[in-house]
């Protein structure tokens, strides 16, 4: 799974970016096939006033679509371990989504299949009627 992380209007430190990357990582490292990319943007939308400014965004590129997830905290760390936890939600909702829908397919065609078909009825009508005759 590719991460890219871009900050604005923050400085982080290698390690702070580290455990950035570790808690998405660990939010969505089990739909890792299904990601395509991840892309997460960090920002403090005030500067250094404070406050509950500080902004993850993440973009979770899918096989099925994207899944967009925003969320705000007075710390950073708080808003990107909300914003991962969100987003795996929504990815698992996806995949969910798609698994029953696959699942829901096959057995449709069972059922079709079941009926008799047009030659299959024409066979038992010859049949009885070669039994009345």
């Amino acid at each position: 799974m590719k991460i890219s992380i871009q900050f604005k209007d923050l400085q982080v430190t290698a390690s702070d970016r580290q455990r950035i990357e570790d808690a998405i990582r660990l939010a969505l490292t089990r739909f890792a096939p299904l990601i395509h990319g991840l892309t997460a943007t960090i920002s403090d939308e005030n500067g250094p006033r404070g406050g509950v400014d500080k902004t993850c965004r993440l973009v979770v590129r899918l096989h099925a679509g994207t899944v967009v997830v925003n969320e705000q905290a007075s710390a950073v760390m708080a808003a990107v371990t909300q914003a991962a936890e969100r987003a795996a939600r929504s990815v698992a909702r996806i995949h969910h989504r798609a698994v029953d829908a696959r699942q829901t397919v096959p057995n449709a065609r069972r059922r079709r299949r079941a009926v008799p078909s047009a030659s299959d009825r024409h066979v038992s009508q010859d049949f009885d009627e070669a039994a009345i005759s």
